[in-house]
């Protein structure tokens, strides 16, 4: 008897810590009006933790705006509610370093200078303030350090130009053979471009092994309980609406300290552009037939009024 007592008990706090992972959910939203749609790998009901991506960061208001456009949907189009969690640790993205010339010559570049470039691809442009992580397998070196992008020509300049990103231009040494160099860090903001260029002064040395480069982007996830039986949508890209205000934010540490699913959305679904009634080609076809028809009726009424005179 007292061992059902027991088992009931433990059913009846089981049944109470489901209920209280089963927000209630808010108010509808149209996922159309979005730019852009994600599906949200489907699991079991309770805490979930969805990686925010460099698409989602980029895509998105960003953290900046506290990500103030970007929901979660259910299949009823119902919001998620969640907490966002900001992580002290990077989200880490390995960058291909490809070693070619310059599109552009340095801004102060010394003629005949010794320096090496190489070509960093972003994952997306319109990433927000991060750093670049260089590593190298020398040991004994000093080279100055840059990084830029490629502009094109504009008022100030008639050619394309290279122009810095980083917050600072720096010199990177290390003078002990018998340890490992660290990884040079550099703060960057990379805005619009979707690749970056490392530019190396190499004096009169042979080029410096770079060994790998890696974007450190701010780290993010939103924190949910995943409703039962429902496919889940993320969806970003407004620029009117405010940050979501939902209740779970009362209750936000515990969700934030629970155990949690690690997922990360699918391909963004960008929202199809609305198609025009008529064609560009329809439409001058139209205009020119309706010119030539209003000349014409032009040229009739003309013609009978020097008739009747």
């Amino acid at each position: 008897m007292k061992a059902v007592v027991v088992t009931a008990i433990v059913l009846a706090s089981a049944a109470a810590i489901v209920f209280a992972q089963q927000p209630q959910l808010g108010a509808p939203l149209d996922p159309a009006l979005f730019a852009f749609q994600r599906t949200i790998p489907d699991g079991r009901p309770g805490a979930v933790a969805l990686i925010v991506d460099p698409l989602t960061l980029a895509h998105s208001r960003g953290p900046g705006e506290h990500f103030a456009d970007v929901r979660i949907l259910d299949g009823s189009r119902r919001q998620v509610p969640y907490v966002i969690e900001h992580r002290d640790d990077p989200m880490i993205e390995p960058l291909t370093h490809e070693r070619v010339d310059a599109p552009a010559r340095p801004t102060g570049l010394p003629k005949g200078s010794n320096w090496s470039s190489y070509r960093l691809r972003l994952p997306c442009p319109n990433l927000p303030a991060s750093q670049l992580a260089i590593e190298t397998s020398a040991r004994v070196f000093q080279r100055g350090v840059q990084v830029v992008v490629l502009r094109p020509a504009d008022r100030h300049s008639r050619n394309p130009h290279l122009e810095s990103v980083a917050w600072t231009s720096t010199t990177w040494a290390h003078a002990d053979a018998d340890k490992p160099a660290d990884a040079l860090t550099l703060s960057i903001v990379p805005g619009d471009a979707s690749e970056l260029w490392l530019l190396v002064d190499e004096g009169d040395n042979s080029a410096l092994p770079i060994t790998a480069v890696r974007l450190l982007l701010p780290s993010y996830r939103l924190r949910f309980y995943r409703p039962a039986r429902s496919s889940l949508s993320l969806v970003y890209g407004r620029s009117d609406l405010l940050a979501p205000r939902y209740d779970l934010a009362l209750v936000s540490n515990d969700l934030l300290t629970a155990a949690a699913t690690e997922v990360t959305p699918l391909g963004e679904r960008p929202k199809p552009a609305r198609r025009s009634l008529i064609s560009p080609l329809q439409f001058w076809v139209f205009l020119s037939i309706a010119v030539a028809t209003l000349l014409a009726l032009i040229v009739r009424l003309a013609t009978r009024r020097a008739d009747l005179s």
